[in-house]
């Protein structure tokens, strides 16, 4: 693919839309305090220097372990604590093939010890930053998790997204625009309609 090429620097991007998340297992983990809480706390979570708790940037395949199943009327949901993104198969099959699995890991979710049927956890390693015009990151010194905060329009400046069919990210799923046009990808319950996100190496 011709890198010059505008479809390839071109993605919609799906972002979560319930609030209903699904809550982990605090049976089912070792616990740290986070803002004068006590919180579950994974082998696949990090704690940085300054006490954020967030998901291991430099893991690929994560597994979680709930306290209640996904809810039936959304596909696209997302853990109440790390927000580990859980995605329905009636709408992962419809990009399965797009899935890099070197990058993106396809794991499992466990209710009572039994992995829940239909459902699959998504996780990229060191996924590429959405950035905001005048937003701001900050990035783990530990593990190179990085948290945006978007204000203003919305863009990818890594050059490595440039013709990747699929990104994944904290903020939500990309699919490559000509892509989800030429398949009709319907967008999936539980998310907002998608917009169009660019690839912008200086953004104005």
């Amino acid at each position: 693919m011709n890198p010059s090429d505008r479809s390839a620097r071109r993605w919609f991007w799906y972002a979560s839309q319930t609030a209903d998340c699904v809550p982990l297992d605090s049976n089912a983990y070792a616990s740290t305090t986070f803002d004068g809480e006590v919180i579950p706390f994974p082998d696949w979570a990090c704690k940085a220097p300054d006490g954020g708790v967030h998901m291991n940037a430099e893991l690929l395949r994560i597994d979680v372990s709930v306290a209640a199943p996904p809810n039936s009327r959304d596909e696209i949901n997302w853990t109440c604590q790390y927000s580990v993104r859980l995605i329905a198969h009636s709408w992962l099959d419809q990009i399965r093939d797009l899935v890099d699995e070197k990058r993106i890991g396809i794991g499992a979710i466990y209710f009572n010890g039994d992995a829940i049927d239909g459902w699959s956890t998504l996780h990229e390693r060191q996924p590429p930053s959405l950035l905001a015009t005048e937003g701001h990151a900050k990035v783990c010194p530990l593990c190179g998790d990085s948290y945006t905060v978007l204000h203003g329009r919305e863009y990818f400046s890594d050059p490595t997204v440039i013709g990747r069919p699929f990104i994944l990210n904290r903020n939500g799923l990309f699919v490559r625009e000509d892509i989800a046009l030429s398949r009709n990808l319907r967008t999936p319950r539980g998310v907002f309609e998608p917009w169009v996100v660019e690839y912008e190496p200086h953004p104005a």
